[in-house]
């Protein structure tokens, strides 16, 4: 079967495409034939050669997000069968319940080979069926952005009807954040730096849109739209140089979910630790900041429960 392997991203991005054997399932196991993939920030990370500690191996398959039907199983497998459609979390040890750091070392895509291969063999605990109602593109979406957004704005956020979410740029779990924001009934704020951008995404369902180039004070065009009381979640998807506008931006009683960015990503120079100057802010307004990491398999569930139904589409951007 054919796969692609990160190789040597010393010169930048080196994609090579090599043959290995068609993989047979173990107990437990089961064999997805990989019909979607989805590409992310932290793909084009580990792409450049690491993610956090992890030094990638030039033989690393990449890409976590995925959608396929299963092609065989291993003994022991009751949950799955031969045809269904499936999809899963790339932190598959993340069953249900609270999140353990040592969860990470079993990471596909970054511990593991990833979902750019024709064929993979998958831990059969981990899978989830898809409902006829999704594609395999749409589906390959929801891994990443869309189960971190879920996690976000519905779990740790928990998100109401009478609450003002903000999120920060116009990326994907932006998008998805102001689709769980809307599907809740709450208010959504979102940010970009261009017009053309918040026009679409008014399209899509956000209320309020604020052009963070055009006024680079927008904390304070946030706190105008929300007659002074700000936000009451806050999806910061940019990095810790936007602490400070967030603590600033954040309502009384607010959450500030931190969703890590790398500067390889966005081609810059790592960041240089932010002054803090408004750091009061979170004991006065009582505020609470919460590092996100995507979301367990129990959240994959309700979250495509959800969308089927609130017939909730994702937003593709390009097919290739």
């Amino acid at each position: 079967m054919k796969v692609f392997e990160i190789g040597d991203y010393s010169e930048g991005l080196a994609l090579h495409a090599v043959e290995r054997p068609e993989p047979v399932p173990g107990h437990g196991e089961a064999v997805m034939r990989v019909r979607a993939t989805g590409i992310n920030a932290r793909d084009l990370t580990i792409m450049h050669g690491s993610l956090g500690k992890t030094v990638m191996p030039y033989t690393r398959v990449p890409l976590s997000d995925n959608a396929g039907d299963i092609i065989a199983v291993g003994a022991g497998v009751e949950n799955i069968q031969v045809g269904d459609r499936v999809t899963m979390s790339h932190y598959w040890q993340w069953l249900d319940g609270d999140w353990h750091a040592s969860m990470s070392e079993q990471d596909y895509s970054a511990t593991l080979d990833g979902f750019l291969a024709e064929q993979v063999v998958v831990p059969a605990a981990a899978l989830i069926r898809l409902p006829d109602s999704l594609s395999y593109e749409e589906a390959s979406t929801l891994q990443s952005p869309g189960l971190t957004a879920w996690n976000a704005v519905v779990e740790a956020g928990a998100a109401r009807a009478s609450d003002t979410v903000l999120t920060l740029g116009s990326g994907a779990v932006s998008v998805f954040g102001m689709q769980w924001a809307k599907m809740l009934g709450a208010r959504c704020i979102i940010t970009s730096s261009s017009d053309a951008k918040l026009a679409r995404l008014k399209e899509l369902g956000a209320d309020l849109g604020v052009n963070y180039r055009t006024n680079p004070d927008w904390p304070g065009e946030v706190l105008e739209l929300t007659d002074g009381e700000g936000a009451d979640i806050i999806l910061n998807n940019v990095g810790l140089g936007e602490m400070e506008n967030c603590l600033m931006a954040a309502a009384s009683n607010g959450r500030i979910m931190h969703i890590g960015a790398n500067p390889v990503v966005h081609n810059q120079e790592p960041q240089e630790p932010p002054v803090l100057t408004k750091l009061p802010n979170l004991i006065l307004k009582n505020l609470t900041v919460r590092g996100i990491i995507v979301g367990s398999r129990r959240m994959f569930t309700d979250l495509i429960r959800a969308m089927v139904r609130n017939d909730i589409r994702p937003v593709i951007d390009r097919v290739f």
